[in-house]
């Protein structure tokens, strides 16, 4: 099967089914989409690329979606559980409820009850052993909830938040490109890398593959360096070359 779009390694099939997902996703938000976007994560040979559309169904159709970010691992980073960390920190999943007007997530839930319950109980019995009648002690019970749902969702916002970028801020393991500003040399290099991995998938020279996979791995990581390191994108644009140079070696 051809690719839809000159930076994806996906097929067409599994293109259209990863969007027709995010369309069902969509489709089942009764309560509206607010401002979250359809999203897929592409785990590569090098790392992963996030990929962004208001459209879903467009894009399963026109190949159109939008690269938004590139995260390329260290070569020698071979630790599983590395990779999936990265998967799963760019991958944004929808809320799971909306209340007033403000999406929720799943790891807001349980917070929110742990808070609401929590403070609701502790300030109950501070007002009850201060002699308050039971009216107040309700009320009170009443505020605290409300006071630990919205601090139980705010502290697992932010702790969910860090976790996240802290992830992505490990620059001794991952670099992050933001598609948006990624210069021509760039999106060259990765096409160039993205046909190797294709030529790969159909070759049957082991050895071969895995020299390609290294050299390919160390350009887009020297790539992604200078990049967030320089605006000369000179040094970008000799990896390109000799990348598509290997690219072209394989294939012929």
């Amino acid at each position: 099967m051809t690719r839809p779009h000159p930076l994806t390694a996906m097929s067409e099939r599994q293109w259209a089914q990863a969007w027709e997902d995010q369309q069902h996703v969509v489709d089942a938000m009764p309560y509206g989409r607010g401002s979250w976007l359809p999203n897929v994560v592409e785990a590569r040979q090098w790392g992963a690329v996030r990929w962004t559309s208001g459209r879903p169904a467009h894009a399963s159709d026109t190949g159109r979606a939008v690269a938004e970010s590139f995260a390329v691992l260290r070569p020698d980073v071979s630790d599983p559980a590395v990779r999936a960390a990265v998967v799963d920190v760019l991958t944004d999943r929808p809320p799971v409820v909306r209340i007033a007007g403000v999406g929720v997530r799943e790891h807001q839930i349980q917070a929110t009850v742990l808070g609401a319950v929590g403070l609701s109980v502790v300030a109950a019995i501070i007002a009850a052993l201060a002699g308050a009648g039971w009216v107040v002690v309700l009320l009170v019970a009443v505020l605290g909830a409300v006071g630990g749902a919205v601090a139980g969702a705010s502290l697992a916002d932010y702790q969910f938040g860090r976790t996240k970028a802290a992830v992505l801020a490990d620059s001794r393991r991952v670099r992050v490109i933001t598609g948006r500003y990624a210069p021509p040399a760039w999106i060259r290099l990765v096409e160039a890398t993205t046909r190797l991995e294709e030529i790969s998938a159909r070759d049957s020279d082991p050895e071969g593959d895995q020299q390609a996979h290294e050299a390919v791995q160390g350009a887009l990581w020297e790539a992604a360096g200078l990049l967030l390191g320089s605006s000369d994108h000179t040094g970008v644009q000799v990896l390109a070359e000799g990348v598509e140079r290997l690219a072209d070696v394989h294939r012929g």
